[in-house]
């Protein structure tokens, strides 16, 4: 008998996840579940036999994993690719697909195979320039263009590329050989060197051998006729090398040098990262002139972390200098380039900061207003101090609170593919693999089926999925407070500090999701390390248990409370000094008392988070404060005051609230009766998947497992957040 996948979620719940599918649809409980069990354990036989007892969806499922491994032949990868292209982990099933294209199948079979992407091996690449030969030879030429000039190639497979189109690619050489060396690749750029220019071998020369780290680089650099030595290429390449070696002053020079344009710098992106490193270290040196100087010329794209980062980044240092006008230009371009509530707010709070230096405080006001509209945002909330704002009702929900979320039940949602294959696996009790399709599902829905997806998650209890959920909401502009701040039973567990720290903090860490690992080691809940844990364990009088950590929550939530008390300890209860201790070690905020001053007495609390070195860091300590207000309000059932300074500074937190009002504040939604189900069921949906089964049985049967967690099991998976304890 192959192993359930997850044996607690029974089918008391998970069944009703078939309301909505058609008749037609109806698949059998038992054999999708021992069909996807099978899949699991690669018998892709008995997967294949189960799942046509099921139906066409647990057929679609096992096909979707036997070709991902590879195990198909070219007709199934093209007919899936045609029924299935808006699935989840595509890309390596187009990989495996790639593999076993040839030059003499039907052109409009591989023009179609390939749709808008385009082939990233030498296999895939011949079969579409052959294909294109056949429908439209200028589309095949620019192919053959696109492919030589970006794809890293072996020799042999060089040798060959240029055997079959050599006539195409004479002109061609020079750019490859220069995009090659961009990416790194120096050695597949020494395959075609000898097919290059001769100036543009003494550059690759030069670059290749900064990058390999040969000796004679300054020889060989110094060979190049002096426009050469401006080359793009080479400059990048040549700070690359001064970060390697050590050589910050150096590679700043270089780099405040070439930032005169995009092109200069050959791929602004190159530079983003240092750039933003340099700038940030004059920052805190409070060189704000060249912070500035770095970081404004940075020639990014509008959108994506490095834009945001270096436009705030320039308006800040402005904003230092007394230049409020140049501030505030930076601040309202990084409005125009971004959409989510964090990083609008972020924007619209800084330019209020400029006017408000600037004296124009009806600007000031205006700007702050908006910004405070986004009261679950770090940036929202420190408005929504400044103009004293209530907190908005809908954040202080109590409960568990499903019913705040959008009812998939009547929507038009249920009759997506992607959903049905994500509610068929969660019913076969895979509720990893359910959400992997409904995160790719919310890629591209509204914000509203993105909250029917969360609510369904809450509901059969997997609050780190529809966190998950919810956090991609938010990107899109849209707060589900039930699911993006969920309430897990965590708060209720008497574990000697304020509830809604724990509850920010474990969001944080694990998204609630307590069998997680981190790639440190960090394990469960808290992300707790197990030599903190075995301190922590022998401090509060327990047995140290390692696999507890992953598979008792309330274990867990224990011994990482005990080390964030002794943290509340050493450091006050100033959020800013605690998260940040918990996150980076309690020697690292100790440490930054010193270099930014005491932000519990004198130095500002904003400017201090600010100014922390490290992008997770102050990424963390952002994210938990923001959660603390919206916790306290939830767990209590009604508004709080919103105090970010307060609470980054050490004045904010409540004292831990009696057990009997966290009880009150607290209404976990049992699952469903099968009664309950049967009524929501559409049709003969349900009476399908209820009939006896042995599988059923054994769902059922481990439901009642004693050993299962009080805050609720899940498969594991890799933690979202890294810790250093």
């Amino acid at each position: 008998m192959y192993p359930l996948r997850d044996r607690v979620l029974g089918p008391l719940v998970a069944l009703s996840l078939a309301f909505g599918l058609t008749t037609a649809h109806a698949e059998d409980l038992g054999a999708i579940t021992r069909a996807l069990a099978a899949s699991g354990a690669r018998d892709w036989a008995d997967a294949q036999s189960y799942a046509q007892k099921s139906g066409p969806m647990a057929e679609a499922l096992v096909q979707w994993q036997r070709l991902r491994a590879g195990q198909g032949n070219w007709p199934e990868y093209l007919a899936f690719a045609r029924a299935h292209r808006d699935w989840p982990g595509m890309a390596l099933f187009y990989k495996r697909g790639d593999a076993l294209l040839r030059a003499d199948l039907p052109a409009a079979d591989v023009i179609d195979w390939f749709g808008a992407r385009r082939p990233e091996t030498m296999n895939g690449a011949k079969a579409l320039i052959s294909a294109l030969n056949v429908t439209d030879p200028d589309a095949a030429k620019a192919e053959i263009a696109r492919f030589w000039t970006s794809q890293p190639l072996t020799e042999p497979e060089s040798d060959n590329f240029v055997a079959l189109y050599g006539a195409d690619l004479t002109s061609l050489h020079d750019a490859r050989l220069s995009n090659l060396l961009d990416q790194g690749e120096w050695q597949a750029a020494q395959i075609v060197l000898p097919l290059a220019s001769s100036d543009a071998q003494g550059i690759a020369r030069a670059r290749i051998a900064l990058q390999s780290g040969a000796a004679g680089v300054d020889s060989l650099i110094l060979a190049l006729p002096e426009a050469l030595r401006a080359d793009a290429g080479l400059a990048v390449d040549r700070f690359r090398w001064r970060v390697r070696a050590k050589m910050p002053e150096l590679a700043r020079d270089l780099m405040l040098e070439r930032s005169t344009g995009a092109e200069a710098l050959r791929d602004p992106s190159l530079w983003a990262d240092k750039r933003a490193d340099y700038a940030r270290e004059a920052m805190r040196a409070g060189d704000w002139a060249l912070a500035e100087k770095l970081a404004a010329p940075h020639f990014m794209p509008e959108g994506g972390e490095p834009f945001i980062d270096l436009e705030w980044l320039a308006g800040f240092a402005a904003l230092k200098q007394g230049a409020n006008d140049r501030a505030l230009q930076h601040f309202q371009r990084l409005q125009s380039g971004v959409s989510s509530p964090i990083s609008l707010s972020r924007s619209l709070y800084w330019q209020g900061r400029a006017h408000e230096a600037a004296g124009q405080k009806d600007a000031a006001r205006g700007v702050y207003l908006h910004a405070a509209s986004w009261q679950t945002a770090y940036y929202g909330q420190l408005a929504a101090e400044k103009l004293r704002q209530p907190m908005q009702p809908a954040l202080a929900v109590p409960g568990v609170a499903q019913d705040s979320l959008p009812d998939w039940r009547d929507s038009d949602l249920r009759y997506n593919p992607v959903w049905q294959a994500g509610v068929w696996l969660l019913a076969a009790g895979d509720a990893d693999q359910a959400a992997r399709f409904f995160l790719h599902l919310a890629e591209t829905a509204p914000p509203e089926d993105i909250g029917r997806m969360a609510r369904l998650m809450l509901e059969v209890h997997r609050p780190w999925f529809a966190l998950r959920l919810a956090k991609a909401a938010a990107a899109k502009g849209v707060i589900y407070p039930a699911a993006y701040f969920p309430l897990t039973g965590l708060e209720t567990k008497p574990l000697g500090l304020p509830p809604e720290l724990v509850m920010s903090i474990a969001r944080r860490e694990s998204e609630f999701n307590h069998t997680v690992s981190s790639h440190v080691g960090a394990l469960g809940l808290m992300q707790v390390m197990p030599d903190t844990a075995r301190a922590m364990a022998r401090k509060l009088g327990e047995p140290f248990d390692r696999t507890r950590l992953t598979r008792d929550a309330a274990y867990n939530a224990r011994l990482g409370s005990a080390y964030l008390d002794g943290l509340r300890e050493r450091f006050g209860i100033s959020i800013a000094l605690v998260s940040s201790g918990y996150n980076a070690g309690p020697g690292r905020p100790a440490r930054w008392l010193n270099d930014f001053g005491d932000l519990r007495k004198s130095a500002d609390p904003i400017d201090w988070v600010e100014m922390i070195p490290f992008d997770e860091t102050r990424n963390y300590v952002m994210r938990v404060a923001e959660a603390l207000p919206i916790y306290r309000a939830r767990i209590m059932g009604r508004t709080a005051p919103i105090v970010p300074s307060f609470d980054l500074t050490g004045g904010g937190m409540m004292p831990v609230p009696p057990q009997p009002a966290i009880r009150l504040a607290y209404s976990n939604r049992p699952p469903m009766s099968v009664r309950t189900l049967v009524h929501y069921a559409a049709g003969g949906v349900l009476a399908e998947v209820l009939r006896p089964s042995p599988v059923v049985e054994e769902v059922r049967a481990a439901a009642s497992d004693p050993s299962a967690s009080a805050i609720g099991p899940a498969q594991p998976a890799h933690a979202g957040a890294t810790a250093t304890r």
